[in-house]
């Protein structure tokens, strides 16, 4: 944990974490436990302020206390480092690779988030020092403590073991690639980690979330997979700088390209950050007390355009060049499953993260004010104009190539709208189910079915996974029949790159229709399951309306 200390003239009172945090009132953490993941990131709230600050004496963290931040940040970017190294450097990548890396990224952050925040990139660092989170020089140690364990990594791997990594463009393509995919990427990672892991309101002192580093592998894993035909896509100047040692025998001199696109996607996923939860302060005190805000429309529509701009962007990425052939589909399926979770868990206590007009129209549907018909209407917006924009982007990187809106296998027309119909009802309904509060839950039906209530029970710490999990079931189920775009925002997408060129797939457009039908599905059988819930709010509202207490006003 990054210490919190100042001194005094008496002689000071070594105090344990624990006691420092019982005697200000806050619930301690076990150690190692995931609720202190971001703690080292937070200012110091009121009451621990004055207890610094009392006359008993100020807390003085010993040496070891001291160095523990930065010796965790080393060992963490050394094993995340020969993580890629290994991938990188064993001949072919394997279509696992993306995987394997964003998934030591998930297992150090559990390991090592509650001693040093778990950055382990120094673009991440340098975002939090944008946002005032930290000091210039506690962001220029811990950039030295990751750079060195990913140079220490690549001399080991370059003194001992035989492979080269290999560092830069693919064929059929050149740095200006690198670098831009290189800058989205990074700054999704650092919008992705501000939002789960710094962000006040959705990582609440009182009751930290568990998804953190979750959230923060997946998006790993969905850059990995999104720039695969590009180059082999690092998105962490420290390990850049580490698979340079092993490549050239020393720093490699392309390692400032990377330097140069993380450190502006640093400085986009802040910005980015800043927009959608403004009132996130960091400089001050009264934030950490202050809980959940209620955001206003803006940052809402922008959390929908920014988490429909990077899925569309994902999805159409994932068909780059040649890529459209059978071995597609898996790395697709879980690249674009990938980075839904990654922006459900950033976004959803914003806007709901919907990211799809067909679930956002089956959200005003089922009429539990989980989504109100002039939010609706501004989302929808929002994400035609991402699809448009994603659209744009991909066109720019592809060279003005268009791309294959389906994987090169004939299939009939109804087999195409009927399969996404089918999983897009399926999707509907569990992110539907994923909107219901513990509170709706818990009196028994009048058939006798019985609902839980477990205090515990929270779709928070799920829900991200399971949008996921539906994308990653419908792309390798009908990834080879419709393409499984399973959004509107995707099939306008894809089609506007389609008449750009002059050429116009009515199957495609076509398939929005069934989309939404199948969504429309979901939200009717949602209403059959759920019943109990609408039997519950229609006898509260009678029961208001006999006491003559006013009805409650649509959020």
């Amino acid at each position: 944990m990054l210490p919190i200390s100042r001194r005094s003239d008496e002689q000071p009172q070594r105090l344990t974490i624990e006691q420092f945090r019982a005697a200000a009132g806050a619930a301690p953490t076990s150690a190692g436990a995931t609720a202190g993941l971001t703690s080292s990131l937070r200012q110091p709230r009121p009451a621990e302020e004055a207890l610094v600050m009392t006359t008993e004496g100020a807390i003085y963290p010993t040496p070891w206390e001291k160095v523990a931040p930065y010796a965790a940040e080393f060992c963490g970017s050394f094993l995340l480092t020969m993580t890629f190294v290994y991938n990188y450097s064993s001949g072919d990548c394997s279509e696992w690779t993306a995987t394997s890396n964003g998934l030591m990224v998930a297992a150090l952050m559990y390991a090592l988030g509650h001693v040093s925040g778990g950055t382990f990139n120094p673009a991440v660092s340098v975002s939090l020092m944008f946002l005032g989170r930290y000091t210039p020089s506690v962001t220029g140690r811990l950039c030295l403590a990751q750079l060195s364990g990913a140079i220490a990594a690549g001399v080991i791997r370059a003194l001992f073991f035989h492979g080269t990594a290999s560092l830069g463009p693919l064929e059929g393509y050149t740095w200006r690639g690198v670098c831009a995919f290189e800058f989205i990427y990074s700054a999704m990672i650092c919008f992705v980690y501000l939002n789960c892991a710094a962000s006040l309101s959705n990582n609440p002192l009182k009751r930290p979330n568990r998804f953190v580093g979750l959230a923060v592998g997946m998006a790993y894993v969905a850059g990995g997979y999104a720039a695969r035909q590009v180059s082999h896509p690092v998105m962490n100047t420290a390990i850049a700088v580490g698979l340079g040692v092993v490549e050239n025998k020393g720093l490699h001199a392309h390692s400032l390209f990377y330097i140069f696109a993380d450190g502006f996607g640093a400085l986009l996923g802040a910005g980015f950050f800043k927009v959608v939860r403004p009132g996130e302060d960091f400089s001050g005190r009264q934030s950490a007390l202050a809980g959940p805000r209620k955001h206003s429309e803006g940052p809402k529509v922008t959390a929908e355009f920014i988490g429909t701009f990077f899925i569309v962007l994902t999805k159409a990425c994932n068909r780059l060049g040649e890529s459209s052939d059978r071995e597609g589909v898996g790395p697709e399926a879980w690249s674009v499953a990938a980075v839904i979770i990654c922006m459900v868990y950033s976004l959803r206590n914003i806007s709901g993260a919907y990211f799809n007009p067909a679930i956002t129209l089956a959200a005003v549907v089922t009429g539990r004010n989980v989504c109100s018909k002039h939010a609706a209407a501004f989302y929808g917006i929002a994400q035609f104009f991402a699809a448009v924009a994603a659209g744009s982007v991909f066109a720019i990187l592809n060279h003005g190539n268009t791309m294959s809106s389906r994987y090169g296998y004939a299939h009939s027309y109804f087999s195409t709208v009927g399969a996404e119909m089918i999983f897009s009802l399926f999707l509907t309904y569990v992110v539907l189910t994923c909107t219901v509060s513990k509170h709706e839950l818990g009196r028994s039906g009048k058939d006798g079915a019985s609902y839980s209530t477990d205090d515990d029970h929270d779709t928070t710490d799920v829900a991200g996974l399971a949008y996921g999990a539906c994308h990653t079931a419908g792309g390798f189920a009908i990834g080879q029949i419709s393409g499984a775009m399973l959004n509107p925002a995707i099939a306008f997408s894809f089609c506007g790159l389609d008449m750009l060129h002059g050429r116009f797939d009515g199957d495609m457009l076509s398939s929005v229709f069934y989309q939404v039908v199948g969504s429309l599905v979901g939200a009717g059988i949602f209403m059959v399951t759920h019943s109990p819930i609408y039997r519950k709010t229609r006898e509260a509202h009678e029961q208001q309306a006999q006491e003559g207490t006013p009805k409650e006003t649509d959020r």
